[in-house]
């Protein structure tokens, strides 16, 4: 169990954590000059000048983007699986597909080995995908992974949901890939800049949003209340943690 004192000290942490994150995130939007602060214990304000989009903007700061490479579990059927007949060490996760694929729980490699992200095309089926490059332990692992498991398949799982799970066809030792789904050009480029930010420590609520147009209406400037066109949208995030 947690001390009230280390409670405490871990939300600092995670708050800490997450402004920097978030901060790395509206850089690679190109929002320019915005705020963000910490309020009270487990709580960051963003304020975000100029913004024009405020949907796009709380899920880039509010998902997790935690990414992890799994093997496919092929040891039962997929209805076996969905019956409840769970191997040890495997579990089942919901897939793009609106489906469930059974995957062990290890992770071969994590998203904290990716050193570059971008979007990109398919080669050959000119589809939006990311292309990602892992450090040289991430290399290592995933060379390995791939090449004792050909013909197998591994799952490319964010935030405990599936993306793709393709077939390993041959050893990918190069330490780089690519990410395929049903991807816009900007859903894979979205995703792209959340693997270039990190992953947040914990989990985002948003719990509060506010946003001023760059348009006077006329009551307000008769009012008086409002001197200058300014455009910005106001986020209140809530760090949520969980302690085992």
């Amino acid at each position: 169990m947690f001390s009230e004192q280390a409670l405490v000290a871990e939300a600092g942490k995670a708050v800490d954590q997450s402004i920097e994150i978030i901060r790395r995130r509206i850089d690679e939007l190109g929002t320019k000059e915005p705020d963000i602060r910490r309020q009270g214990v487990d709580r960051i304000v963003v304020q975000a000048p100029g913004e024009s989009d405020p949907e796009k903007l709380k899920n880039i700061i509010g998902q997790t983007a935690k990414l992890t490479f799994q093997m496919v579990d092929d040891s039962v059927s997929p209805e076996e699986a969905a019956a409840g007949r769970i191997p040890p060490g495997s579990q089942l996760l919901p897939n793009e597909e609106g489906g469930a694929i059974l995957i062990k729980k290890r992770a071969l490699v994590t998203g904290e080995m990716l050193t570059d992200a971008h979007q990109g095309f398919d080669g050959q089926s000119g589809e939006a995908v990311v292309n990602f490059r892992f450090n040289g332990q991430g290399s290592r692992r995933f060379g390995d992974a791939t090449a004792q498991n050909l013909g197998k398949r591994f799952a490319i799982v964010l935030d405990n949901k599936v993306i793709s799970a393709p077939v390993i066809q041959s050893a990918i030792t190069g330490g780089s890939g690519q990410i395929s789904g049903n991807f816009t050009v900007e859903s894979a480029n979205n995703l792209a800049i959340l693997l270039r930010a990190g992953a947040l420590p914990a989990p985002l609520n948003v719990e509060q949003q506010q946003t001023v147009g760059a348009e006077l209406g006329a009551d307000a400037v008769q009012a008086g209340k409002i001197s200058t066109a300014v455009g910005f949208i106001a986020i209140l995030v809530l760090v949520l943690l969980s302690h085992g």
